[in-house]
């Protein structure tokens, strides 16, 4: 689709402008580089004023940020029979790569360090896995941290002073609360439409748009702004010969997105006659995308998530396009309303207002669900 050279060419545009812009790739296929053709690394890398740029680096990233919890997972799998360096490998547990990544927008974001952070995510998938982990480490966290803190307390005076396997340390219970409150923290960041927005990329083709349009829907559950789409790789005119039933079937599916994404900002990119690598080409990406647009503009800054009061009813709003009624389902944790859509869950604290207070109706209009709580 492109989505890594539109990224490379956002942020050169950015940092062209005057902004302190990072470009920052969590994919592992790591094709930020082969863009720029600058090797890159996990330490930042200067490509020319104002623009820097890192590749997340897993093994870098336990080294420095994850130091308590390698620790701790690698002397138990070694408890266990496996040898170091087998246990070192498997310390990288599922989750930290893209942990590893939202700690950098927090870094940066505390510290006033960039302007701009331009982040290339991996495909669709990771990319939601990614966004969406604030949302859900911190449900898990908020949930367990406090029980297994307990036991492990409990466990020290009882079977530890005889158990072969470690016990976690002190050291590594205060790691996991403060990632508990940077992951709160993190979240706020991304569901800021001030702050934070997503831009999907997409050819015209008919099964990128309708994964782009599943994809608008997660990153809405989650509470995240879409404020643009870019549709990439259009044939230009006068090329009529050869091409002539691509373009025409570029057309239909340019009016299949423009009518279905409409009211979202869309631009458009066209295909280059040579291979889109190196600073020049980039350059001409940026103008054909952006022509004299700021980049870093925030094309939209409407919350996905709205909570209102109206006829005595408190309410919460949230948009969900794409989405049929037989594929969500609500569910009532303590404080906290789950809401499915298709294999994805959200977890929504719930005010203190409606304390007390239970679900009696929920509506789509218009693209949004509409959930009401009335008084028991």
């Amino acid at each position: 689709m492109g989505k890594t050279s539109v990224a490379a060419a956002t942020a050169l545009k950015a940092a062209r402008m005057g902004y302190r812009t990072l470009l920052m790739s969590t994919d592992a296929a790591h094709s930020v580089a082969d863009s720029l053709e600058v090797p890159l690394s996990g330490s930042m890398t200067r490509i020319e004023p104002n623009l820097d740029a890192i590749e997340i680096d897993m093994l870098h990233e336990l080294e420095t940020r994850w130091k308590e919890i390698q620790k701790y997972v690698t002397d138990f799998f070694m408890s266990q029979g496996m040898d170091g360096i087998t246990s070192k490998e498997m310390a990288v547990l599922p989750g930290m790569e893209l942990m590893s990544a939202l700690f950098y927008i927090d870094d940066f974001y505390q510290r006033d360090v960039y302007d701009v952070i331009v982040m290339d995510t991996a495909p669709t998938g990771e990319t939601l896995r990614l966004l969406s982990f604030p949302d859900v480490s911190g449900w898990y966290i908020d949930r367990m941290y406090g029980i297994v803190k307990n036991l492990i307390r409990l466990a020290r005076y009882t079977v530890g002073k005889v158990m072969s396997t470690p016990l976690p340390s002190d050291e590594l219970l205060k790691d996991l609360e403060i990632l508990g409150s940077r992951m709160k923290a993190v979240q706020k960041i991304l569901m800021d439409p001030e702050v934070t927005s997503v831009r999907l990329v997409v050819n015209p083709e008919k099964m990128v748009i309708n994964e782009t349009k599943r994809a608008f829907t997660y990153m809405c559950l989650y509470g995240l702004t879409v404020d643009c789409l870019v549709v990439n790789r259009l044939i230009p005119e006068g090329n009529n010969g050869y091409f002539k039933e691509k373009i025409e079937e570029q057309e239909k599916y340019m009016r299949v997105i423009n009518e279905s994404f409409n009211p979202l900002k869309i631009l458009t990119a066209s295909q280059l006659p040579v291979e889109l690598v190196g600073i020049r080409s980039l350059e001409k990406l940026g103008e054909m995308v952006f022509g004299g647009i700021d980049p870093v503009t925030h094309f939209s800054t409407d919350k996905p998530m709205e909570i209102y009061s109206d006829n005595g009813m408190d309410i919460i709003s949230l948009k969900l396009p794409f989405t049929m009624k037989d594929t969500v389902h609500l569910y009532m944790s303590g404080d906290n309303l789950l809401v499915e859509v298709g294999q994805y869950r959200r977890s929504i604290a719930l005010p203190t207002t409606f304390t007390r207070k239970e679900p009696s109706k929920a509506e789509f209009k218009e693209g949004r669900l509409h959930i009401s709580f009335r008084s028991d």
